[in-house]
């Protein structure tokens, strides 16, 4: 390899690095190349079906559904050590709702584009025409019905039956649209401005010990937002803060749980049904659960006495 052409790959690799996040490229640490995940940007409102007519996939029902986001396109890719001077990287295509027939032509492409480049390095191209040009160059509209076929050697189609696939078309776009959703600021009912009213709301619950079933501030919205929501919105330190309080005030609810009564420990404690002795896990100290001093068996007992 000639020292142009090394340092002509690592730095296209490095500027790809830099600008796509770890889930649309990830680098190969055994050898110069990567994959390269491909998201394509769908028109409103667009379809997606697959029919129970391919003979080498046994379903016979129908599937039809509007999504915003499909399963990327997958480019896996090695840089040789005459690219770009003179070899053009090895690669493979796969995708989930792509026919081989259409991946066939999506990799023929990328190798024109290749020629076109004339010895430059031609990834970020790639990419661009991968997530641009895909829906025009294959003349895909909604709705889109889903072929399942054979393979070639460059094109592959990675379904492992079509039950698999519809789960795996539906799980994702859901994803991303959470994923999307969560990412955005919204126009609150509230105040009228756009900001993280909730990300405020919660803090403020949270500091004030008011950690049981944090609603939308919405009045008419009755959703409860997850512990995860909550972490992304108020971050580390407040979110062990509320970890903490909602641990507390769901083993307050439970009867047969006491605290250890030494000061310094107040670690939760299990009891035996029927029983009157706890002994604690953290300073194994044992005690009578009636009046929290240490555990006297038979012996006379202010509590019961009294």
């Amino acid at each position: 390899m000639s020292r142009e052409d090394k340092e002509a790959q690592e730095d296209e690799l490095l500027a790809l690095a830099s600008i796509y996040s770890e889930d649309e490229f990830k680098r190969s640490e055994t050898a110069p190349g990567g994959e390269i995940c491909v998201c394509l940007d769908l028109p409103p409102n667009f379809s997606v079906a697959i029919k129970g007519d391919c003979a080498s996939n046994e379903y016979m029902g129908s599937f039809e559904d509007i999504v915003s986001f499909l399963p990327p396109i997958i480019l896996d890719f090695e840089l040789p050590p005459g690219y770009p001077s003179t070899d053009p990287p090895a690669f493979t295509l796969s995708c989930k709702w792509l026919s081989p027939s259409q991946l066939a032509l999506l990799c023929q492409r990328l190798e024109n584009l290749w020629e076109e480049y004339a010895g430059g390095v031609v990834l970020f191209a790639w990419m661009q025409f991968l997530k641009e040009g895909t829906l025009e160059y294959l003349k895909i509209n909604s709705p889109y019905e889903i072929q399942l076929c054979e393979f070639g050697p460059k094109a592959i189609q990675d379904v492992e039956s079509v039950t698999a696939l519809i789960d795996c078309i539906l799980d994702f776009n859901e994803a991303q649209q959470k994923k999307f959703f969560d990412s955005k600021s919204y126009m609150c009912d509230i105040c009228f401005s756009e900001k993280r009213v909730a990300s405020r709301y919660y803090t403020v619950q949270i500091q004030d010990g008011q950690v049981q079933a944090l609603n939308c501030p919405e009045p008419k919205c009755s959703s409860v937002a997850t512990p995860a929501q909550v972490k992304l919105l108020v971050g580390e330190e407040l979110f062990s803060r509320y970890d903490r309080l909602l641990l507390q005030s769901s083993l307050d609810l439970m009867a047969d749980v006491v605290y250890c009564p030494r000061p310094n420990c107040r670690t939760p404690v299990m009891l035996e049904p029927g029983g009157e002795m706890g002994i604690c896990s953290s300073c194994k100290y044992a005690f009578c659960t009636l009046c929290k001093l240490a555990y006297h068996a038979v012996a006379y007992c202010n509590i019961t006495s009294g």
